[in-house]
């Protein structure tokens, strides 16, 4: 089990004819929560790059777009993420494959994600606050 940092704190608010007595209990994360997070971010990270570069291959298409370097250079780094959904629909001048890559690496990372913080998260709150009010 990992070592959690914990902070407590009474505050005192007082006013006219009331006052008010705040307790706060503050938990930094433990490092197994910033790993969790960490590595989530970083799947994130990846399927928005490769979204990013299947829609870039989508719109070249659908622009019908000459052969260029930076053409070539998005159709050879998509091909490899739209290679299986290929030929599963085909329409002249739109990139149905692209389309369909795009949705299907979203919500595996989505999935992903999901599965990951489900399995190793922590369940512990970060901060829990007990308020007292009463009337002198």
């Amino acid at each position: 089990m990992m070592a959690q940092q914990q902070r407590e704190h009474v505050q005192v608010v007082e006013g006219d004819g009331y006052a008010q007595r705040r307790r706060v209990v503050e938990s930094a994360p433990t490092t197994r929560s910033v790993l969790v997070s960490r590595i989530s971010a970083l799947i994130w990270l990846f399927a928005a790059l490769i979204v990013t570069v299947l829609a870039f291959r989508f719109v070249l298409v659908l622009i019908d777009a000459n052969p260029a370097p930076f053409v070539d250079f998005i159709y050879s780094l998509s091909n490899p993420f739209v290679a299986p959904f290929a030929g599963i629909v085909t329409s002249p001048g739109i990139d149905v494959g692209a389309l369909i890559a795009m949705v299907v690496y979203t919500l595996a990372a989505w999935l992903l994600v999901t599965l990951f913080r489900l399995l190793f998260a922590d369940t512990n709150r970060v901060r829990k606050v007990t308020t007292v009010d009463y009337e002198r």
